[in-house]
């Protein structure tokens, strides 16, 4: 019951998205003494949001056409992303929230260019 363009959408944004948002989240935790441990903080904080909101992405199909789901996904997604940040960065909630809103940000701006990308390889 998925669609091709959904389908489209998520293999084309998840992994620049990792990419860019493990390199982003390992930046924050440049504190820490090893590098090995910083980039695998990262790796993990990206990816568990990233596969939140790429799980709805996929349900979207599935789901009445009244709930935004990708809208709750992200929103899931930056949850994700301030409670691991609060447990990794062991810091507040309030010195979580910028990070995890701007990793959103990013997310959002790499999605909407996968997502022209994937309607220029369908309409040719």
């Amino acid at each position: 019951m998925l669609s091709l363009p959904i389908l489209m959408l998520v293999a084309l944004s998840f992994f620049p998205s990792l990419v860019i948002l493990t390199f982003f989240f390992s930046s924050i935790f440049t504190g820490s003494s090893t590098r090995r441990t910083f980039y695998r903080r990262g790796l993990v904080v990206s990816f568990s949001g990233l596969a939140i909101a790429s799980a709805f992405a996929l349900a979207a199909p599935l789901m009445p056409s009244s709930i935004p789901i990708m809208d709750v996904g992200i929103v899931f997604a930056v949850i994700s992303w301030i409670l691991l940040l609060k447990h990794y960065h062991e810091t507040g909630w309030l010195e979580s929230l910028p990070s995890a809103f701007l990793a959103a940000i990013v997310y959002i701006v790499i999605v909407a260019v996968a997502s022209g990308f994937s309607l220029l390889l369908l309409q040719g």
